[in-house]
């Protein structure tokens, strides 16, 4: 049986917000510009951070903060609607990201991205800011049944790169993201430098926590794809 803490990894899956890319002002100017239309209170970008990674209509109705709940589906569709066009007017990848991207494929590991960012934005969003990179498979929230933590998609993922979940690392910054790793069997990797703290990462069991994206390749989950599997 493969040991989750030192396995011979084969691929890596990444979430999107708040690990690949900072996509925080963005996200929050979309819900405010939404609110603001309808007459709800608008909240700093900041309030945010705790309020993203369950997708776009539960974000909108956490900043109604249980006000009108009958109008968040109007919430939900103007944000939509204004996210569509500025969800690149501030997103950027994360300092390091490029590089670490740059050293994976030199080991040619495979690479997903999973997100419950809905599925058409993730892959619009992908194109956009990881184009010079080659993602074997690209996948946001296209069914609410499926939305993380729900293994499916990713175990979809891992079918799609022809690995096995248990040699696959699924990288995130939220206990959203760790579960569903747990619940893949794969091997999670939470990162600090996204929307919640370490002790939301250490709570929910990550197997590794790491502080810079190069540090996923220090860390001795991370070994090259042409290494023995036994």
């Amino acid at each position: 049986m493969t040991d989750r803490k030192h396995p011979v990894i084969r691929a890596v899956v990444f979430d999107f917000d708040g690990t690949l890319a900072d996509t925080l002002r963005d996200i929050a100017d979309a819900v405010n510009h939404a609110l603001s239309k309808l007459g709800f209170p608008t909240h700093p970008v900041s309030r945010y951070r705790d309020w993203v990674g369950d997708g776009l209509a539960r974000l909108c109705r956490r900043a109604m903060a249980g006000k009108r709940t009958d109008r968040s589906d109007d919430v939900t569709k103007w944000a939509g609607a204004y996210y569509r066009e500025h969800s690149l007017d501030h997103t950027a990848l994360y300092p390091g990201v490029p590089e670490l991207l740059d050293e994976l494929k030199r080991r040619e590991i495979p690479l997903g991205i999973l997100s419950n960012k809905p599925h058409d934005f993730t892959v619009r969003m992908a194109d956009a800011l990881c184009a010079r990179w080659r993602f074997e498979a690209v996948e946001g929230c296209g069914d609410d049944a499926l939305r993380k933590p729900d293994p499916r998609v990713a175990l979809q993922i891992c079918a799609e790169m022809g690995v096995e979940p248990s040699r696959t690392v699924f990288v995130g910054d939220t206990a959203i993201d760790i579960a569903t790793a747990r619940n893949a069997e794969m091997v999670s990797v939470g990162v600090t430098w996204g929307f919640r703290d370490r002790a939301e990462l250490r709570d929910a069991g990550a197997d590794h926590i790491i502080d810079v994206p190069g540090e996923l390749l220090t860390i001795s989950v991370l070994r090259l794809s042409g290494e023995s599997s036994t």
